[in-house]
């Protein structure tokens, strides 16, 4: 059994900080598309469901979670009007 942390693990998997980044940026489209997929998946059940305020809501919450990830990268709220 492996006793390193998991995160040294995948850095010994690859043989350089740039295969590694790349390897993360992959991992990152992916749930980028995932959150288009599922974005457009909860548009579909607004659209049936169009009096229910609960979707308005997630969609707020998912905007703030986003403005984290945006700040986080050195974007401000300006950079997402």
């Amino acid at each position: 059994m492996d006793s390193r942390d998991p995160s040294e693990r995948v850095a010994m998997e690859t043989t350089t900080a740039h295969e590694t980044y790349r390897a993360a940026r992959e991992r990152l489209d992916e749930r980028l598309n995932m959150i288009n997929r599922l974005v457009r998946a909860h548009d579909a059940r607004e659209f049936r469901d169009r009096s229910n305020w609960g979707h308005a809501g997630s969609i707020e919450h998912l905007n703030e979670v986003l403005d984290e990830a945006i700040a986080f990268l050195g974007g401000t709220k300006e950079t997402t009007t």
